[in-house]
């Protein structure tokens, strides 16, 4: 056993098996993508890479997982023995998905995803990345050692990882109902590890606190809840303060620093810049290609790069956010903003630029997660003495108030005609008074 001492939690337990991904060059590519793009031209500490993220989401994935079952000693088959082998071979599943749901990240990890060949996403490289390198192989001798141990049936391969991952090919008969949907939700859920671990680390590296939530508490409570042929993560009645902390947290984490003015204007410089720099402006499609694309890589061309684009982007020239609107824009503001900036662009050109965020913190609209929802994605609360469960949004009269999208308009403009921007616009505002 091997041992990581990270930042966010301490010693992190490793197996040799698993420290031969973490030392292979796919995955060490991942010390040189910078987990939020361009933030840390924003807030300075932010240099840390999905390398660390990786390996804390591993981590986090047997907490809860061991939380969950400890809870629940027969939640998988009614045979003890039967369930005890299930439980070691969706630990170690679980843990490998954490480990490696990362690996298909492009340069500075979201800003960039435009840049795939149309159609393409992160995660259709991560497949790759699992399935067709030399990770698939440390994967297939650890799948030999479970077939040793527990049996022929618990086997584990690079497609049965993606295929968990996925969780969209549930009429293949090697996926197991509800068993590996309820594993997907480690990964892809209103409680998942990820948000758990970038949260508390974003935070950190930031140093700000608007991502802080109590980890220990809020895993501590958590269990599972079983519904005719569903298992899902819930949380006892005890642990909905801590919840309500975890969901606030990544709402602030959203306003105050994914969608920062400075950030998003740089995010979309950096895809400019990207362009410029990158064969036919497009990351490749060939995976061997792919992997040699990194942060280090990128910047490094930026620096020898004469186009004008880089150039700016190179001496931080940046742009004055003039116009922002309200975190919860509505329908006729985000309307005004965008006829605002079209006649802003016919008198300015490309010296004004206009940015628009859409995006909700958590999926916790009240109509589609109620009482009686049965999709598996609502938040339950369990009462552990009675039984009964109900829904999060049901219990809590502050989550109703975040359930809206963050929409926020900006409109920038160039910082050597700032003063003329704002004068016309403020015009304009008076004309439609």
């Amino acid at each position: 056993m091997y041992q990581f001492r990270d930042p966010v939690h301490g010693f992190i337990d490793v197996t040799e098996d698993e420290l031969k991904i973490i030392n292979s060059s796919p995955f060490q590519r991942l010390r040189n993508i910078r987990q939020l793009a361009t933030t840390y031209l924003v807030y300075h500490g932010a240099e840390h890479t999905r390398f660390g993220h990786s390996i804390g989401v591993m981590h986090l994935t047997s907490l809860v997982f061991d939380s969950v079952t400890n809870k629940n000693p027969l939640l998988f088959s009614s045979d003890f023995e039967e369930n005890e082998k299930k439980v070691k071979w969706y630990r170690q599943i679980l843990r490998l998905i954490g480990l490696t749901h990362d690996l298909g990240h492009a340069p500075f990890s979201h800003a960039s995803e435009e840049l795939f060949e149309k159609g393409k996403e992160h995660e259709d490289y991560t497949k790759l990345i699992i399935c067709e390198t030399e990770i698939a192989d440390y994967i297939r001798n650890i799948g030999k050692k479970f077939k040793k141990d527990l049996g022929e049936h618990y086997d584990i391969t690079p497609d049965l990882i993606w295929m968990i991952y996925d969780g969209k090919d549930i009429t293949n008969e090697k996926f197991i109902l509800p068993d590996f949907l309820f594993l997907k939700s480690f990964m892809d859920g209103e409680l998942d590890c990820d948000k758990m671990d970038y949260l508390l680390r974003d935070s950190l590296y930031c140093g700000v606190t608007y991502g802080k939530y109590d980890l220990k508490r809020f895993v501590s409570t958590l269990t599972a809840f079983k519904h005719e042929n569903q298992i899902q993560i819930a949380i006892e009645r005890g642990g909905v303060q801590a919840l309500e902390e975890f969901i606030l947290a990544r709402y602030f984490m959203f306003i105050q620093v994914y969608f920062h003015k400075t950030r998003r204007f740089l995010d979309k410089s950096l895809v400019k810049c990207l362009k410029a720099v990158l064969p036919n402006g497009k990351y490749p499609d060939d995976i061997c290609e792919y992997l040699k694309w990194d942060d280090v890589r990128v910047l490094g061309l930026f620096a020898n790069s004469t186009n004008s684009e880089v150039i700016n982007f190179r001496n931080r020239q940046i742009m004055t956010c003039i116009y922002e609107s309200k975190a919860h824009a509505g329908k006729e503001e985000r309307k005004n903003s965008r006829l605002v900036f079209s006649l802003l662009e016919k008198e300015f050109g490309d010296q004004v630029l206009y940015d628009s965020v859409d995006k909700a913190a958590h999926k916790l609209h009240p109509i589609l997660l109620d009482a009686n929802d049965d999709s598996g994605k609502g938040i339950m609360i369990l009462d552990e003495k009675t039984g009964l469960t109900t829904n999060i949004m049901e219990e809590s009269i502050i989550l109703e108030s975040i359930v809206k999208p963050i929409r926020i308009n900006r409109i920038y403009a160039n910082h050597t005609i700032k003063d003329d921007v704002l004068k016309r616009l403020k015009a304009i505002s008076d004309e439609t008074v």
